[in-house]
């Protein structure tokens, strides 16, 4: 899925650049999609790694998947936001997202990475050293309860449904549905959850992974024509959500579903290394954006400015900071199952 990955990663890109298409924000709906994939990725991860038994993860395992993923977000996360720091005070200026005087809170909050999804709340929007990461903060909420849900699957069942409960109640306008609808967990469980049964069943139960990704197009088309004829179609961000679950499911069973070959073709080494990009451009288009003053670009040459110089950037974060972690982590992963 790398080539996905750094497409939808481009999208939200576009869309902060403020880009739309056909009025609609791709951004959120590649939001949508990272969700579904995330949660299919992540529980792939835990069952391979940290599921010692059939019973599911143990405490100490449970620890090792937590501290996994913290080497995967903050290497690239920290040096971005203390690019971004350094930018702010150096030759930079305030933006709406980068409102100075920061105050230890404000640090705080954008190093832990969680209070920035509950900016509607605490104001972390006044001082976001990397925008996109309120999402990063929804992330590592369904890292933290992932295994909890993977061991008991009834406790993930009922997860579901009281997620799918809160979009309803976003959908119809009782909940706002900028936030409940698409930003906090509570409201978005759901989409990591599908990508979790895909992954599942897939293995256990491949017809029923099927009718899952088949049944998702068709269910996010009823509530789009249900939604239009109630008239709360056009609140933010229904159409974007609901765009993401028509294409996520079907796009995450599909490429899953075909063998990797061994050894990797180039094809496939192309699609790793753009996989390998998506992370980098998704957290560092802000400041690219900002850098070069390319707020509204203009005309395909500020758009190839705007998209090669974070493409370039994240090449060499990659390269030159995460790749060595990446090593690492994988010694590390294949150590603690001889164990």
């Amino acid at each position: 899925m790398g080539t996905l990955r750094f497409l939808l990663a481009l999208l939200v890109l576009y869309s902060h650049a403020g880009g739309r298409i056909q009025q609609l924000n791709p951004g959120v709906t590649a939001v949508a999609v990272f969700y579904i994939i995330s949660g299919y990725v992540m529980s792939a991860l835990v069952r391979r790694y940290y599921c010692p038994s059939p019973a599911g993860p143990t405490l100490p395992s449970t620890g090792h998947f937590y501290l996994d993923r913290i080497l995967r977000l903050y290497p690239q996360y920290l040096f971005y936001a203390a690019a971004t720091a350094v930018w702010l005070y150096t030759i930079g200026h305030p933006t709406a997202f980068l409102q100075p005087p920061a105050h230890a809170i404000d640090w705080l909050r954008n190093l832990l990475i969680v209070p920035l999804n509950g900016y509607m709340f605490n104001g972390a929007d006044r001082f976001t050293l990397i925008p996109p990461a309120w999402s990063l903060g929804a992330e590592v909420q369904f890292y933290l309860v992932l295994p909890l849900l993977l061991r008991w699957p009834r406790l993930a069942a009922a997860s579901a449904a009281a997620s799918l409960a809160v979009q309803a109640a976003a959908w119809h306008g009782l909940l706002n549905p900028d936030w409940w609808g698409y930003r906090l967990l509570p409201g978005v469980l759901w989409l990591f959850l599908l990508g979790s049964a895909l992954q599942r069943w897939q293995r256990t139960r491949p017809r029923l992974a099927h009718v899952l990704a088949l049944g998702a197009p068709a269910a996010a088309v009823l509530v789009a024509l249900y939604l239009q004829a109630r008239g709360y179609l056009a609140q933010p961000y229904h159409r974007e959500v609901l765009l993401g679950l028509l294409l996520g499911a079907p796009l995450v069973h599909g490429l899953t579903r075909a063998p990797r070959a061994q050894p990797p073709t180039r094809r496939a080494r192309l699609d790793d290394m753009l996989g390998n990009l998506s992370y980098g451009i998704f957290l560092n288009h802000f400041l690219c954006i900002w850098w070069l003053g390319l707020e509204a670009p203009q005309g395909a040459t500020q758009w190839l400015a705007l998209m090669g110089a974070s493409m370039l950037a994240s090449a060499s974060t990659y390269l030159w900071l995460e790749r060595p972690i990446v090593h690492w982590r994988r010694h590390w992963r294949i150590a603690t199952i001889k164990k």
